[in-house]
C-alpha cells in the first residue's frame, strides 16, 4: 500500500466517523448498532461534497481505515460529555453548542474524539486532516473554527 492510498484510508476512516456521529443524531440506534451498520458497509460508503456554483460531487469512501474509524467511534461513545463539554467551553456566548450547524458539530466531535484515540499521533495531522474537511463542507469562518478549536484542545492533551 503507497503512503497515499494509506492516508487516504485515513481521511476515508474519519468521513466515516463524522457521517456515523451525525446518523447518531437521527437515530434511535444504539450506537454499537450504527457502528456496526457502517463497519458492515450497509451503510456510509458515499459523501456528497458540494462543489462551486452548488454543483455536488459524490465521493466514494469505502476504502476506509476501520480500525481507525473503530477507535475514533469508542472515544466518542465513552467520552461524549467530555468532548461536547470542551466545544462548549472553547465557543462565545452567542454561540451555543445547540446553535451549532450539526455537520461542524460533528466534525469538531470526531476530532477531539481522534485526539483521545491517538494520543501519539502528531497534532497537526489532526487538525489537517479535520481542517480540510471542514473546507469541503464550508468556506467561511466554520474552517478557522474547526482549526481554532481542535488546535486548542491539541495544546491540552498533548500537554
Amino acid at each position: 500500500m503507497t503512503e497515499k492510498t494509506s492516508t487516504l484510508k485515513y481521511t476515508n476512516a474519519r468521513l466515516l466517523a463524522i457521517q456515523a456521529i451525525y446518523m447518531s443524531d437521527f437515530s434511535d440506534e444504539n450506537f454499537d448498532r450504527i457502528i456496526s451498520r457502517f463497519v458492515l458497509g450497509e451503510v456510509g460508503g458515499q459523501v456528497i461534497v458540494e462543489r462551486e456554483k452548488g454543483k455536488e460531487e459524490i465521493i466514494d469512501i469505502q476504502s476506509a481505515d476501520l480500525k481507525l474509524f473503530t477507535k475514533i467511534m469508542k472515544e466518542f461513545v465513552d467520552k461524549k460529555e467530555d468532548i461536547d463539554e470542551t466545544i462548549k467551553t472553547a465557543l462565545t456566548k452567542e454561540m451555543t453548542l445547540e446553535r451549532l450547524e450539526l455537520i461542524l458539530k460533528c466534525i469538531l466531535r470526531a476530532g477531539i474524539a481522534e485526539f483521545y484515540a491517538n494520543p501519539k499521533l502528531d497534532a497537526p495531522i489532526i487538525i489537517n486532516e479535520y481542517t480540510d474537511i471542514a473546507r469541503s463542507f464550508f468556506d467561511g469562518p466554520e474552517v478557522k473554527m474547526v482549526n481554532a478549536i481542535l488546535d486548542r484542545f491539541g495544546k491540552v492533551i498533548k500537554g
